[in-house]
């Protein structure tokens, strides 16, 4: 499995000393100073170096939040919260939840209250208590790379909105690490007692050489030892950022081709939209059917069943020349496809729905929520 990250949304930059690092020496001064005109001219750099260094700048930013100078301190929370706007600039924050230096976690603390709320304040004190157990565990050579990819899930979940969800996941995890940590280390004493008292087993007429190797084995084995029971979460939101990329590619293609809504009639449509009308209809059918029922995690599935296995190898295997073209009825298809997969989508993530729906859909809908967004006729 690849690893998850959100330096995957982040822009990357090859610099070895970054603009952020050289603006840092003057920054407070700057931002303090008496004229306007010099703090402005300073926030504007800062503005200017983030598009390019989200991450480096936004640590910048933390590590002076807690400066004595009223000023400074006013700006840099006023930065920190308007690059926050940006889903790149609210990605790099959460890159700093395991910063190593204590100033920088202590100033993302305070700005994740002051612009999420304390519950988000409380997901950073947590993940905080997750990465400290999950360095004991790497510690005792306990394995901990499932629950570092949960870590970084959990994080990608915040980014796209879905708060109430990353709040409990992280709770899930910080549990989830504390009780691995004490179990494996609790069987590991027992094993270590075991061993020391085998000798005394022994002149009691035990054999005590197959009584050791059998131990040892066990050692061996509870250091190696996997957790199955993570996988089925892992599995579930690998699915959920997946379907989210995917809709999200969908939503930018609408948003760069399209300049009004497209209609195309049934008869004057391609042959192989017409196929992938039948299936998005089936799609619709089947999913309406499990979310009436509540089985929501059943919804991502067969999303993710259709956009992966079916949709996705369509556009690239069979429609890029029409894509490249603008092909009308591709563009129909493409629209159509992207907003029902919202409104099924809405079920099971509705923030990420949402916001997907305001960026790309409701300029050409009109409609200011999704929810009041009919049905497209063609898949009902």
């Amino acid at each position: 499995m690849p690893p998850v990250s959100l330096r995957n949304i982040l822009p990357f930059s090859p610099k070895s000393r970054s603009e952020a690092e050289r603006v840092e020496p003057i920054l407070v001064e700057s931002l303090a100073s008496p004229l306007s005109i010099e703090r402005k001219r300073m926030e504007g750099r800062v503005l200017d170096i983030a598009k390019e260094e989200p991450e480096a700048m936004v640590t910048v930013l933390l590590r002076n939040l807690d400066t004595k100078h009223g000023k400074a301190r006013e700006s840099i929370e006023g930065l920190l919260k308007e690059i926050a706007n940006s889903r790149e600039g609210h990605a790099a924050l959460l890159e700093n939840l395991s910063h190593p230096e204590k100033e920088v976690r202590k100033g993302l603390h305070n700005i994740m209250v002051q612009i999420w709320g304390e519950p988000a304040g409380t997901f950073a004190t947590n993940y905080e208590q997750a990465v400290f157990f999950v360095n004991l565990a790497k510690g005792r050579d306990i394995y901990a790379d499932d629950i570092l990819t949960l870590m970084e899930l959990a994080k990608v979940t915040l980014v796209e909105g879905e708060r109430e969800r990353a709040y409990e996941d992280i709770v899930l995890i910080l549990d989830l690490v504390k009780h691995r940590y004490r179990s494996v280390e609790t069987m590991k004493n027992y094993l270590a007692e075991m061993l020391r008292v085998t000798p005394e087993i022994s002149r009691l007429g035990m054999m005590s050489g197959r009584i050791e190797e059998s131990l040892r084995t066990a050692v061996k084995a509870n250091k190696q030892r996997k957790y199955d029971y993570t996988k089925q979460l892992i599995d579930q939101r690998m699915k959920e950022v997946d379907i989210i990329d995917q809709v999200r590619a969908l939503g930018m293609t609408v948003k760069d081709k399209l300049s009004e809504t497209p209609h195309v009639r049934l008869e004057d449509m391609n042959a192989t939209d017409v196929w992938a009308f039948g299936r998005l209809k089936e799609l619709v059918q089947r999913s309406s059917s499990l979310s009436l029922t509540g089985f929501k995690t059943e919804v991502i599935e067969v999303l993710d069943d259709f956009l992966r296995d079916e949709f996705q190898p369509f556009l690239q295997d069979r429609a890029q020349d029409r894509l490249k073209a603008n092909d009308p009825s591709l563009m129909y298809t493409i629209y159509t496809v992207g907003l029902a997969c919202l409104k099924l989508l809405k079920e099971a993530l509705p923030k990420v729905a949402e916001e997907m729906y305001v960026t790309y859909f409701r300029e050409l809908e009109g409609t200011p929520n999704l929810e009041d967004v009919p049905w497209p006729s063609t898949v009902l």
